[in-house]
């Protein structure tokens, strides 16, 4: 942000930003005659020489990226544009680049004004202000050529190609900068720029500023590499910039502080400077920014007269028409003043840019500025105007799909039974596609006897927060609703049961009343033919929402068979990119974690983040399941070092949306993350936490079976028998197959080898990989200690067998007595014998060692994976390998991921060292 001066001819006078101006010196002497800007000025010539001063620029914020566009454009183009709508600080920017060298050119400054509009005013102004800089030859050509325009002899449409032939023999560079461009409209002045432009000189770099581009063919420009552009998106202040500003100013403003004006302002320089002037008056800086707009005195005073009140009547009336929406098109426009020229309107406007093109919404839409419109609304208008202009606005979002922005409308306008109506039809889809936010931020604006009085509106505020976790005030919301359903007509009524049903369902599920939740949302009406007849809009995604709901109840209750079923009827049904189908993808994870098949839980879990990232979903309920089971998935296979970074992510969804079966998951797995570490005390310290977080709420059996016997295993391990028991005795006889698997644990650990047989029924034989494998290595344990080493070895190597696929660790290495048995499998031979090595390094701390012949992989290398362990085993980085072999780095990275898997190998230096172990290198 910098403050300009321009010299005058007159006195001292104030500038634009207050600043004192003075006179330029006066030369002393007479005129050299070699030096055309000391010629006595002709009539077309005659100017004062403020048209040819570099404004000063003083309270400059460095801007080096914007400097480094200058240096690269006079070098790279033959024209430069820097272009906006006023107060964008255009012309400071240009000569704050001119004081700090102007890339070592020469430069020589043009303000025009209307009086250049004629051509042989506009060359001869153009002679005068580059011959002082050009050198001798130029400066006598261009006299030469000043003589001609100042009598009367040149052709205009000769000057440009005079001019330039003139510059043809500078000795040095020049920059030349038109400030003001669009004050000069001649098409003849612009043609002639446009041939300089098109057949560049090359001692000459042109620099232009304008609120508006010039009518030249700008893509064609573009396209020959012959123009440069500076827009205002380029021109906006970035935080750190702003921050400068601020602190040059003394205003005491935080970093949310500036980033909250840099939004509020768009980072409009002028804008940003108002705002700083203000704020620094301001002993409440917290309540200054929450309260800037455009129509604070100062903004709008600049607005009214520098950007609307330079605009033609009619179409400041057209703005203001149009104002009542954020985003406009030109039937949009149409719709709204009654007229058929919006497009020629939104064209013009753009030109001046006053708008810019919303890059977010396919097809011609524009954005006006944010503070342009703070003072366009805060015009005085009849309360029946406007409420018709929302109309209006609001009848034809509706008509075009965009339920959003017509509630919006609805809302600003005050026509409630219109919001009603439209967030009646569309609540489902909005909340559950991803905007339940803005559906609260919209209806925050309606008056609570308004909201209690329409039961839709009422209805709708409970939806939207319920699907993000918030329970605030929802069961007092949807009574009031269904006191008023009886006044709405039987396809309203029907339909506002539906919305209350999926409500009730995710009340529940907040609650973590599972039970609760799926009896709800088992009640709500699945016939998509029905609903569209009660107008619920986008209908299909109600049966989504409850099949993903039910499955989710149904994995959380131990019921896996069902919840399989019906998420994965969910996840097929749900359209892309709705929250049912991500609640239904990450419980399917967790549930393949849960199982013990980590592959797909890592690569289903892994899709959920990536969709949640880019829909802004990060810390939605419906996304915690994939960062547990992400977290738990590396507690699985001991690679602990991501733990952390996924229990924080879920810790973040519980901030906003704490759901208690989530919360008491995550303290599960924080203990076993503090257990798997050798932190045997703080894992003890977490699980005893969680009852004071569970309070009076019940778990369902499948934590609680993990959380007692979690603790009673660790207390039996830290020697503590008799408070083992106990807590064991809490929970009763497990019902769940990993609880039975626990429970033989636990009865391991306190000496009880006879029981463990019976404790583990035929939990040996499941066909879950995580409980076959775990009761294996429990059963090859009570082997070893019962005497019989063969049944140890022979039910240790089923166990291996089954975990190595996935790379389940845990349930070896949370069994040091386990490294005898794993010896001797080893040295046997075992069809997991990478997998059985990797378990001995990691138990042992050193480099497994056994003798005999080396035994094969479960699972064979196939030939492209043993060419990738050979390269593994050089020194060449994966776009190297790739280029190689003559395939792309994603294909590298498969062959890597199955190299890793099959050697039981979490990275390339292990996969080496195992694969040396094994002789494949």
């Amino acid at each position: 942000m910098v403050t300009r001066r321009r010299p005058p001819s007159g006195p001292v006078v104030e500038g634009p930003w207050g600043s004192p101006t003075s006179p330029p010196p006066v030369p002393a002497g007479p005129p050299d005659p070699a030096d055309p800007a000391a010629l006595p000025p002709t009539p077309l010539t005659r100017r004062t020489d403020a048209e040819h001063a570099v404004p000063v620029a003083t309270h400059v914020v460095e801007r080096p990226r914007l400097r480094a566009r200058l240096d690269a454009a006079v070098t790279d183009a033959a024209a430069t544009l820097v272009v906006g709508p006023a107060g964008w600080g255009k012309t400071l920017l240009v000569s704050s680049w001119l004081a700090a060298g102007a890339g070592g050119r020469e430069a020589a400054w043009v303000t025009l004004g209307p009086d250049h509009d004629e051509p042989r005013a506009f060359w001869a102004t153009l002679a005068r202000a580059v011959g002082a800089h050009a050198g001798p030859a130029t400066a006598a050509a261009l006299r030469r050529l000043d003589g001609r325009l100042g009598g009367g002899l040149a052709d205009p449409d000769e000057l440009p190609g005079a001019f330039a032939q003139a510059l043809r023999q500078a000795e040095r560079p020049v920059v030349l900068v038109l400030d003001d461009l669009h004050e000069v409209t001649s098409p003849a002045v612009h043609r002639g720029l446009h041939s300089l432009v098109e057949r560049p000189v090359p001692p000459l770099a042109l620099v232009a500023t304008a609120r508006r581009d010039p009518p030249w063919p700008l893509t064609r420009l573009r396209l020959a590499g012959l123009l440069a552009e500076i827009r205002p998106d380029d021109l906006a202040f970035r935080d750190d910039e702003a921050a400068a500003l601020f602190v040059q100013l003394g205003v005491p403003a935080g970093t949310e502080h500036v980033r909250e004006m840099v939004a509020r302002t768009g980072g409009w320089a002028a804008g940003m400077r108002l705002a700083a002037l203000d704020l620094a008056t301001r002993t409440d800086v917290d309540a200054a920014v929450a309260a800037f707009s455009g129509d604070a005195h100062s903004v709008s005073g600049y607005l009214l007269d520098e950007v609307l009140g330079r605009q033609p009547a009619e179409l400041v009336a057209f703005l203001e028409q149009i104002s009542v929406v954020d985003l406009v098109c030109a039937d949009l426009a149409d719709a709204l003043t009654g007229g058929a020229d919006g497009a020629a309107l939104l064209a013009e406007l753009a030109a001046a840019h006053l708008f810019v093109p919303a890059l977010d919404h396919p097809g011609r839409w524009y954005r006006l500025h944010r503070l342009v419109l703070d003072v366009l609304r805060a015009r005085p208008a009849p309360r029946r105007d406007r409420r018709d202009r929302h109309r209006r606005a609001a009848e034809w979002f509706r008509g075009h799909g965009m339920a959003l922005e017509a509630l919006r409308s609805a809302v600003q306008g005050e026509l409630w039974a219109l919001a009603a109506d439209v967030v009646g039809a569309h609540l489902v889809a909005l909340v559950l596609r991803g905007s339940a936010d803005e559906v609260t931020r919209v209806l925050r604006d309606v008056p609570e006897p308004v909201l209690l009085e329409r039961p839709e509106l009422a209805t709708a505020v409970a939806g939207a927060r319920v699907v993000v976790g918030d329970t605030t005030q929802v069961r007092f919301l949807v009574a009031a609703a269904r006191r008023g359903a009886g006044a709405l007509g039987d396809g309203r009524r029907r339909r506002l049961a539906v919305h209350h049903g999926l409500i009730e369902g995710a009340h529940a599920r907040a609650a973590g009343d599972l039970d609760a939740a799926a009896r709800a949302f088992g009640a709500v009406p699945l016939d998509v033919a029905a609903l569209d007849r009660w107008g619920v809009l986008d209908p299909g995604i109600v049966p989504a929402v409850v099949l993903a709901n039910l499955g989710t109840a149904e994995l959380w209750t131990g019921d896996l068979a069902a919840a399989e079923a019906h998420l994965r009827e969910a996840a097929e049904g749900a359209g892309p990119d709705t929250l049912p189908r991500v609640n239904a993808a990450a419980h399917l994870a967790l549930l393949a974690g849960e199982r013990g098949e980590l592959d797909a839980a890592e690569h289903r879990a892994r899709e959920v983040v990536a969709t949640a990232a880019a829909r802004g979903w990060t810390r939605a309920p419906q996304v915690a399941a994939a960062y547990l089971a992400l977290a738990r998935t590396t507690i699985d296979r001991d690679e602990l070092d991501d733990t952390d970074h996924w229990l924080t992510r879920l810790a973040e969804v519980e901030e906003v949306a704490p759901e208690p079966h989530v919360l008491l998951a995550r303290s599960l797995a924080l203990a076993a993350h503090h257990d798997a570490a050798g932190h045997r005390e703080d894992a003890l310290a977490r699980l005893r936490a969680a009852g004071t977080q569970v309070g009076s709420w019940t778990p369902p059996r499948p934590l609680a079976e993990s959380w007692l016997l979690g603790e009673a295993d660790l207390l039996a391990r830290a020697g503590h028998p008799d408070a083992a028991r106990a807590v064991a005795e809490r929970l009763g006889a497990p019902r769940t197959d990993g609880g039975r698997v626990a429970a033989a644990r636990l009865l391991l650990h306190l000496g009880d080898v006879d029981g463990v047989e019976a404790a583990l029924g035929d939990t040996t034989a499941s066909a879950l990989p995580r409980v076959r494998a775990g009761a294996g290595v429990v059963a090859a344990l009570a082997a070893e200690r019962a005497g019989a080493p063969e049944r140890a070895a022979t039910v240790l190597e089923d166990a291996l067998l089954t975990a190595a696929p996935s790379g389940l660790r845990r349930p070896f290495l949370a069994a040091p007595a386990l490294v005898d048995v794993l010896h001797r499998r080893v040295d046997r031979g075992s069809g997991a014998a990478a997998f059985a090595v990797d378990l001995l390094e990691r138990l042992t701390g050193r480099p497994a060692e056994h003798g005999g012949p080396r035994p094969p992989l479960a699972e064979p290398l196939t030939e492209r994976e043993a060419t990738m362990v050979r390269y593994l085993a050089s020194t060449l980085s994966n776009p190297e390998i790739a280029t190689e072999l003559y395939v792309s780095v994603n294909t590298v990275k498969t062959h890597q991921r199955a190299v890793y898997r099959k050697l039981g190998a979490s990275g390339r230096r292990e996969a080496v060292r195992r694969a040396r172990a094994l002789g494949l290198l």
